[in-house]
C-alpha cells in the first residue's frame, strides 16, 4: 500500500475536466482508490481550489461542489504550528510549496503528487506526476 499527498495542481487538475492532467490524475485517484493507498490533500488547499475554480467555472456551486468531492474522496490533514514553521523554514520556491512538503515529511508519505517542476527538489519524499505514480507503483 502506498501513500500520497496531492498539491494543489494536481486537485485543480483533477476537478477541472479540462486541464491538460485531468485524465491522468483521475486515473491514479481510481487506480489508489481500488488497491486501498492513502490519499492526502492539505485543508488548506481548498481554498485555492476553490478560488481557481470559480475563475473558471461561471457559478460559484460548480466550485463548491468540487471541493466537497475532495473533501469526500481525500483525507484531508489539518496545519499545524509545527508544520507552518517548518513552510517558513523551508527553501520551497513559495509558501504553499513549504506547506506541502512539511505535510508530506510529517506524514513520511510515499510521493507528492504534483506538477510543479520548481518544487520539492530537496525533500526526501520523491515528486512524482500522476502518470509517474501510475507508471512506477502500479506497473500500468
Amino acid at each position: 500500500m502506498s501513500s500520497f499527498l496531492f498539491d494543489t495542481n494536481a486537485l485543480i487538475y483533477w476537478t477541472y475536466q479540462h486541464s491538460p492532467f485531468h485524465e491522468e490524475v483521475s486515473k491514479l485517484l481510481e487506480a489508489s482508490l481500488q488497491s486501498k493507498n492513502s490519499i492526502c490533500a492539505l485543508a488548506s488547499s481548498l481554498k485555492d481550489v476553490y478560488f481557481a475554480l470559480c475563475s473558471h467555472y461561471t457559478d460559484e456551486a460548480t466550485a463548491r461542489r468540487s471541493i466537497a468531492l475532495i473533501a469526500e474522496v481525500f483525507d484531508l490533514v489539518d496545519l499545524s504550528g509545527l508544520l507552518v514553521w517548518d513552510a517558513i523554514d523551508s527553501d520551497e520556491p513559495d509558501y504553499e510549496d513549504g506547506l506541502i512538503r512539511a505535510a508530506a515529511e510529517a506524514l513520511q508519505v510515499d510521493a507528492i503528487i504534483t506538477y510543479d517542476s520548481k518544487a520539492f527538489r530537496n525533500s526526501p519524499i520523491p515528486k512524482l506526476t500522476a502518470q509517474e505514480a501510475i507508471q512506477k507503483l502500479f506497473k500500468y
